[in-house]
């Protein structure tokens, strides 16, 4: 087994707040510590990484509305048009 992790390098490791790791804790939605008193719990990085490994599972990407997609057509079809105006202008010059 490995070395046992604090909160504080949890907090470090996940790049969170220690009020946000509290939060999770007590709502339930993070691994129970394994050893420990008062303010000094201990938790499993074996349990971390499934716990990790879950968390990244269950992610499902968000829809993407139509009007999203029209907008970001268009927006693909101006970059489009703006490097086919570049390209010209730079061919025309190569030209001279």
């Amino acid at each position: 087994m490995r070395k046992l992790l604090t909160r504080e390098e949890l907090c470090e490791l996940l790049r969170i707040e220690y009020s946000t790791l509290n939060r999770m804790m007590n709502a339930g939605e993070f691994i129970a510590s394994v050893n420990g008193r008062g303010r000094k719990l201990l938790f499993d990085p074996d349990a971390l990484e499934r716990w990790l490994q879950d968390r990244q599972q269950s992610v499902t990407p968000t829809a993407t509305t139509s009007k999203q997609r029209k907008k970001d057509k268009k927006a693909f079809e101006q970059r489009q048009a703006d490097a086919q105006a570049a390209l010209d202008r730079h061919n025309k010059g190569g030209a001279k």
